[in-house]
């Protein structure tokens, strides 16, 4: 219906969240994006309604439901690859970024990320392979990128537009789960410097897992994964620069 009626208006070219007025959170799918909404929620919208039900998530070829939707869905802007119109936000954004191994095993790990039927490959065939979708698994795409290509591209992407907007701010998930005041300071100061800042001591951590599909949310978890030949391919996929976005080189 919303999209029907942006394009009865003209108002495809320039990508609006539904709910501009909030701090928008983009990102490369299974990048932290719910923890970081529920950290923004909790610690400067703490008397707003941000739920939303019936959220739509999955593969494109088996799009599904989670009925029970989102208690901070409100905050969540897009997993869209940047583009020129981009460059205009003009609406608070954080876009959170994640090392590109994790996420790689994050959406192997989860239900319907990958191709429905395609879970029995290992994940190293799944490192290896090329996916069919763009900036989320709900956009179909010719298959041109391993994982590791797709996540360098829209981390790269993000972090170039920052550069160039300063409505959107740049954090990293491992900062967020180890520093989480220092990444509390930043929000503040960029997009709530009318509100009071909050002492150390009493920001809302968020200490469970949240969101949908959640899992363990542990920053080194993918070392168990990845045999030393699958970590070289991952690096081989990317460039040299791009190192700077995996947690501790």
């Amino acid at each position: 219906m919303l999209l029907k009626l942006r394009q009865k208006l003209g108002l495809t070219r320039l990508f609006i969240p539904p709910y501009s007025n909030y701090l928008n959170v983009f990102s490369h799918p299974r990048s932290g994006t719910h923890f970081l909404e529920a950290f923004i929620a909790r610690n400067f919208y703490q008397d707003k309604d941000l739920e939303l039900k019936n959220v739509p998530y999955g593969h494109w070829k088996n799009r599904l439901i989670n009925r029970e939707g989102f208690k901070y869905g409100k905050l969540f802007g897009s997993h869209l690859f940047p583009n020129n119109s981009l460059k205009r936000i003009n609406y608070p954004v954080v876009y959170i970024y994640r090392d590109g191994r994790a996420v790689a095993y994050s959406l192997y790990n989860t239900d319907n990320f990958i191709i429905p039927g395609k879970k029995e490959i290992s994940f190293s065939e799944f490192l290896r392979s090329k996916i069919d979708w763009d900036g989320s698994p709900a956009y179909k795409a010719k298959p041109t990128m391993t994982i590791a290509e797709h996540w360098y591209r829209h981390v790269e992407g993000w972090n170039v537009l920052a550069n160039v907007n300063k409505n959107i701010l740049v954090v990293r998930y491992e900062d967020l789960k180890s520093d989480p005041y220092s990444i509390y300071q930043k929000i503040h100061e960029r997009f709530f410097s009318d509100q009071n800042k909050k002492e150390v001591e009493n920001i809302d951590l968020v200490s469970k897992p949240v969101g949908l599909l959640p899992n363990k949310a542990k920053v080194d978890s993918w070392k168990d994964v990845y045999s030393v030949e699958d970590e070289a391919f991952f690096i081989s996929q990317i460039p040299d620069k791009a190192h700077k976005y995996l947690f501790n080189g």
